[in-house]
């Protein structure tokens, strides 16, 4: 908490059941009433939370006083909380801050930032939604009481007509004189005949109601379990920023303040599109080593659940990590140990076989900004990209991507082959980053997912590392069902009976096909094991049409071959190992 000069401020929050107490020392209040409404302006997002620059307009009095501002986050970090005035000639910052009001009538000085959170329990449901429920209770208890109101005259009227019948039944059993004339017969079973129909519509009258009755009773329960839970409270959580303020005279004045708050992350996300006329010459007889072009774009995914609006605000997006330590950490001790080898391991050597992944950040060729790629991915140096328009990020918690860069990058394109791992041909664009940045700046891409497009298809994802400026770097554009390889390999082995060395023959046959009715031009890459053991040769035998890598520690092959449309082309080659009698090889 931010205090005055002689540090008598303090205060004490306490968040259960919503009260507040706050304990103050000489020449020191509390701001009153509302907080004055606030807009944020400018939002630096980083790795793992934002900086906020939020202004309120207000008006002070003379002399001294505690504005307090709302809109802040209950996640607000009070550490980073800076308070100015803004306007012409202010030029303090947090708070010791001072600068000219707007209007120039005097120095407005900022002495003192802090942040308190109050808490307050309120319904569950807003004042509204109750009134609603309440008058659906009453509405549904009106109706309950008019159907008993029906069900209750329905059933005298039911006991009456019962007491009808049953003196129509005994007078009846009385037998008159005239009871065989068919005018007196037809009189009494008219009545009688009344009578039931009368206590039919009351049965089916009271029936009704009491169906309503029923449903009338249901909607009151329900409407009373909604009003309970809806006016449940609850307790709400909320933050102000109050700012110590000394004017020489009343005027209004613009409050900036500056703060970071949690919550609040961002990734780069790319999209590289390859161009459509460059994507159809592709298979042709100019691929290899044709020329196209792709463009790539950079967006900003940020996502914020800070409880703050940020409306038509400038976004900026940092590789900074400000809650890294700046501290390089002390190094141990790596103590080595020597043991003595067991007559087991003096007598033979254990040989183990591995794929291992070799590094291409650079291809090789082109120039880095820096000799080493440190493990930071903005290469070291702590970049800023900024949105070209206001944005609006909603606090929802949900991705919002917003475009920071875009260029368009000359490519080498190739179809590749690689038997070993895949049968059909792939798409590669080889890119090198120019320094596409304002002013001629170089500016790298950063690590992210990667969506590949040819034209206006989206064909698939991958993943971009980091690229420097003037680094190459290579994208994959989907297959080329068109070239299609066949790949088989004969192997023999031979031990000498005298010395007990081991020989294997390996060969390597591939038969690559075309079956397009356009030329194909496809680079093809194998590769021979490569031994770090002395007691371990491998020999290049035949291999007409491939080159070996210079750097012959990766045992890389490549080899290019032109195809006729519906055509056909076979490659081989062939290597040797040589092993010592001592050596277990894994094969």
């Amino acid at each position: 908490m931010a205090t005055d000069a002689d540090g008598s401020d303090r205060a004490e929050r306490s968040a259960g059941g919503g009260d507040e107490r706050e304990v103050l020392g000489s020449g020191a209040s509390s701001a009153e009433g509302a907080p004055h409404p606030s807009a944020a302006r400018v939002v630096t997002l980083f790795e793992d939370r934002a900086e906020v620059v939020r202004a309120a307009r207000v008006e002070v009095a003379a002399g001294a006083q505690w504005i307090a501002i709302g809109g802040v986050s209950v996640f607000v970090d009070e550490r980073t909380v800076q308070a100015r005035v803004a306007g012409a000639g202010a030029d303090g910052a947090g708070a010791d801050g001072q600068g000219a009001g707007a209007d120039g009538q005097g120095a407005v000085r900022v002495t003192a930032a802090r942040v308190r959170w109050r808490a307050h329990r309120e319904a569950a449901l807003g004042r509204e939604a109750i009134d609603a429920l309440e008058r659906e209770q009453r509405e549904a208890s009106r109706r309950a009481g008019a159907a008993e109101r029906a069900r209750d005259r329905a059933s005298r009227r039911e006991a009456h007509l019962d007491q009808l019948v049953a003196k129509w039944a005994h007078a009846m059993s009385e037998a008159p004189k005239d009871a065989g004339e068919p005018a007196r017969l037809a009189s009494w079973r008219a009545g009688v005949e009344a009578l039931h129909a009368a206590l039919t519509e009351a049965l089916g009258a009271s029936a009704d109601a009491r169906a309503a009755r029923a449903h009338a009773e249901d909607d009151a329960r329900r409407a009373a379990a909604r009003l309970r839970e809806g006016s449940i409270e609850q307790p709400r959580y909320e933050a102000v920023i109050e700012v110590e303020v000394h004017a020489p005279a009343p005027q209004p004045i613009e409050i900036e303040l500056t703060y970071r708050v949690a919550c609040a992350i961002w990734r780069p996300e790319h999209l590289a599109r390859l161009s459509a006329h460059a994507a159809a010459g592709a298979g042709g007889p100019e691929a290899q080593g044709a020329g196209g072009s792709v463009e790539l774009t950079t967006w900003a995914a940020a996502w914020q659940a800070t409880g703050e609006a940020w409306e038509n605000v400038t976004a900026r997006f940092s590789t900074a990590r400000p809650s890294r330590s700046a501290e390089a950490p002390l190094l141990a001790d790596d103590v080595l140990r020597v043991r003595r080898r067991a007559e087991v391991d003096r007598r033979r050597v254990v040989v183990e076989a591995r794929d291992q992944a070799i590094a291409m950040a650079g291809l090789g060729r082109g120039a880095r900004a820096v000799d080493e790629m440190p493990g930071v991915d903005d290469g070291g140096e702590p970049l800023i990209f900024e949105a070209a328009e206001p944005v609006t990020l909603p606090s929802d918690g949900r991705p919002t991507r917003i475009e920071i860069a875009r260029r368009s990058i000359p490519a080498e394109l190739a179809l590749v082959l690689y038997p070993e791992a895949h049968p059909a041909a792939h798409l590669r664009a080889t890119v090198t980053l120019d320094g596409g940045g304002a002013g001629g700046r170089p500016r790298p891409l950063l690590a992210g997912p990667v969506k590949v497009a040819r034209g206006g298809s989206l064909i698939g994802r991958a993943r971009l590392d980091f690229v420097g400026a003037g680094e190459p770097f290579e994208l994959g554009f989907g297959v080329d069902d068109a070239v299609r390889v066949r790949r088989t390999v004969d192997e023999e082995q031979e031990t000498s009976a005298i010395t007990g060395s081991r020989k294997i023959r390996r060969r390597v046959k591939l038969s690559v096909s075309n079956l397009s009715s356009s030329v194909k031009r496809v680079l093809v890459t194998e590769r021979i094991p490569v031994s770090e053991v002395a007691d371990v040769e491998v020999a290049l035998g035949e291999a007409s049409g491939w080159t070996l890598d210079e750097d012959e520690k990766d045992g890389f092959l490549r080899g290019r071959i032109e195809l006729p449309p519906k055509g056909l082309r076979t490659m081989s080659f062939s290597y040797e190992l040589r092993a010592a009698s001592s050596v277990v090889l894994p094969f």
